[in-house]
């Protein structure tokens, strides 16, 4: 292990979003160490806070930290929606499609962020402030838009203080200014902030002299760094946040000693063609790769299939079912092993021979396409080379798609998108009317379609989904349909049951639209209105007439003038409810609160922030909601922390969430 010079403490508190220091390699060169807080915030996914409002929005993350050291919940920070698996639970839930293409950890949100100046990348810090842990991949795009992953890891449970997190990054031989973030909150307590997100690079690549680190910076720095790894933060490179970045100070003082320096244009012109490459195919992993999951089958599954078929086998024979040469097993058995594999493992049996290619191709094994796990390499290409093979495609996740063109989407719809059921659109930038027109004349049998963040369509865009009849789950979340084209498309989608608008422009008016829910829909199981802040007792009344509902979240919108019996109307006559969000819904009374205690089937509530609750009441809902699992208390000035403790330890088997104002 190298050894530090003498401690040089680093000030993490810069003034400026940018600071340079040049350092000589030679006498003729030298390499620009520059370290950058974020300039811009290109997309997201979702945010904590609203579209018009600076709290807990994506916008935060810009600029240097304002609050770290610090620890707690800060509306200065950037938050996301979900944590924990409760999400995952709720009736509105988003199952996969092929769930086979995910890895084991799926990413559940990102951001997209923007530094001032293109750089190799040598860390990233991401300054997390309250329940760290959840950030799980970290790419960075080059200069022809392709996406490269600089690190991965699993979601990680780390003591509840604030972190600088830089884990080690690969080696990246292009200049970047554009990072993603992606996260999995499902080990998380509670939501998770981020103050900001610092990206040191340098001017020209470097790598280091001894063969040893595989020339690697990451593994020179991990030398250097006597903190790792450590025990409680295994993955980070900076678990000290005090003394951090002391191994790159270090570097910086000994950068003869240790590394040699590649000029740009020398690195560009070897990497440009291998990044030219970017179709599904060309990303496929090794053959073997792609056949252990075959293998695992065999092994595991094969002897299971064919006792399905009335086929007796005796032990000894079992056990050479699973030393069986692929290329002897019968058709029939070779496409039961093929529906069980990932989109990339199909690539791989394609280019075996010509027989595997065929089999591969069999339009049955594309009824369903989940491409979200590989928005990084979705295309134009990516689309021409499927869309032979989805004759018979009836599910289609394209979500965080968006290298490609409109053009090509029709062109894809318009060979095999004629039977779809479900169509995923979810954060992909490129959606505008057109694409709308096209679907709702293509996609005629749609029952989910899914456009939340497509900041393109407007409402002449949306009026074309008049056009579908049976939509069952529609997400429109941070959208801007008016409320005139939301109630045509409800009145001619009778078969309604999950509708997300949370987040939308201020201008909906959410009475309007339960009332059309009321009247047009009668199965509807969900309702998200997050931040609509335009419902009254008027549309809270209408939803109460959609008896079949089991999920309602009405987060930060009603009316501060009270809303009569409602609430009480409500929550006596949906009697299937599950989860019910009322987060700061203003003037919510005592008598509302106690309705609760009717869903016998609630299985979460979160009450932050409401004023009129009562441990009295509280105590009513533990006892007469016995499938209760998670409730939020947070910000309830009535509900004392003696009380938390004590329900914490009466009732273990629910999440009692409780966070104060100003917790650190």
């Amino acid at each position: 292990m190298i050894s530090l010079p003498q401690p040089v403490y680093l000030s993490l508190r810069e003034n400026d979003s940018q600071h340079v220091e040049r350092i000589p390699i030679d006498e003729e060169n030298y390499v620009n160490f520059v370290q950058q807080f974020v300039k811009n915030v290109r997309s997201f996914s979702s945010q904590y806070g609203g579209n018009s409002s600076i709290s807990y929005a994506a916008t935060n993350i810009i600029g240097p930290f304002s609050q770290f050291p610090n620890y707690g919940d800060f509306a200065q920070t950037f938050a996301m929606r979900t944590y924990g698996p409760w999400w995952d639970k709720a009736p509105s839930r988003s199952i996969d499609y092929m769930p086979q293409n995910n890895t084991d950890v799926v990413s559940q949100d990102y951001i997209d962020i923007e530094y001032h100046e293109a750089v190799y990348p040598v860390r990233v810090s991401i300054y997390e402030v309250y329940n760290p842990g959840s950030v799980i991949r970290i790419w960075a795009q080059d200069s022809s838009d392709q996406w490269f992953l600089l690190w991965n890891g699993p979601p990680q449970i780390v003591p509840p203080t604030s972190r600088i997190f830089s884990p080690p990054l690969r080696s990246c031989d292009f200049k970047t200014k554009i990072l993603r973030l992606e996260f999995n909150h499902n080990l998380l307590d509670y939501y998770t902030e981020i103050d900001a997100v610092m990206l040191i690079g340098t001017s020209e690549l470097i790598f280091p002299k001894d063969s040893s680190y595989n020339q690697s910076l990451t593994n020179l720095l991990k030398s250097i760094n006597c903190k790792y790894p450590c025990r409680d933060d295994i993955h980070n490179l900076t678990p000290d946040y005090q003394n951090a970045h002391m191994d790159i100070i270090h570097l910086k003082q000994t950068l003869t000693e240790h590394c040699i320096m590649y000029k740009s244009d020398v690195v560009e012109n070897v990497s440009k063609l291998a990044l030219q490459l970017g179709t599904l195919h060309y990303y496929i992993p090794p053959l073997t790769k792609g056949s252990n999951s075959m293998q695992r089958f065999l092994s595991e599954e094969l002897s299971k299939f064919l006792n399905m078929k009335n086929v007796k086998h005796s032990s000894d024979e079992s056990k050479k079912l699973s030393r069986y040469n692929l290329s002897t097993l019968p058709d029939e058995i070779i496409m039961r092993i093929l529906r069980n594999l990932d989109l990339k493992s199909l690539c791989c049996v394609s280019r075996v021979n010509k027989h595997f290619n065929n089999l591969a191709q069999d339009h049955l094994l594309y009824t369903s396409l989940n491409l979200k796990p590989y928005w990084y390499i979705i295309n134009t290409k990516a689309l021409n080379y499927l869309a032979p093979r989805c004759k018979y495609l009836r599910r289609l996740d394209l979500s965080w798609c968006n290298n490609f063109f409109v053009f090509d989407l029709d062109k894809f719809l318009d060979t095999c998108g004629n039977l779809l059921t479900h169509l995923r659109l979810n954060c992909c930038s490129q959606i505008d009317n057109k694409a709308i027109y096209q679907i709702s004349k293509i996609c005629k049998n749609l029952k989910e379609l899914g456009l939340r963040n497509c900041d393109l369509i407007r409402d002449s865009g949306f009026s074309y989904l008049e056009n579908l009849e049976f939509l069952e789950h529609l997400d429109l979340y941070r959208t801007h349909i008016t409320t005139q084209t939301l109630c045509k498309i409800l009145r001619r989608n009778v078969r309604m049951r999950h509708l997300q608008i949370g987040g939308t422009d201020r201008s909906l008016n959410v009475d309007e639209v339960a009332m059309e829910l009321r009247d047009f829909c009668p199965d509807l199981e969900s309702i998200d209105l997050w931040k609509t802040h335009t419902l009254t007792s008027q549309g809270i009344e209408a939803l109460a007439d959609c008896r079949n509902l089991r999920e309602v979240d009405f987060g930060w919108c009603g009316s501060t003038t009270g809303h009569g019996d409602s609430f009480l109307k409500l929550f006596s006559s949906c009697q299937h409810l599950e989860k019910v969000f009322l987060i700061s819904v203003r003037g919510l009374t005592e008598r509302d609160l106690r309705a609760l205690t009717s869903c016998k089937n609630l299985k979460q509530l979160d009450l932050l922030g409401t004023l009129s609750l009562t441990p009295e009441i509280c105590h009513a809902i533990f006892v007469n909601c016995p499938k209760l699992e998670m409730i939020d208390l947070s910000f309830c000035d009535n509900i004392s922390d003696c009380s938390i403790q004590w329900w914490q330890q009466k009732y273990t088997h629910i999440a009692i969430k409780s966070v104060k104002y100003g917790e650190r």
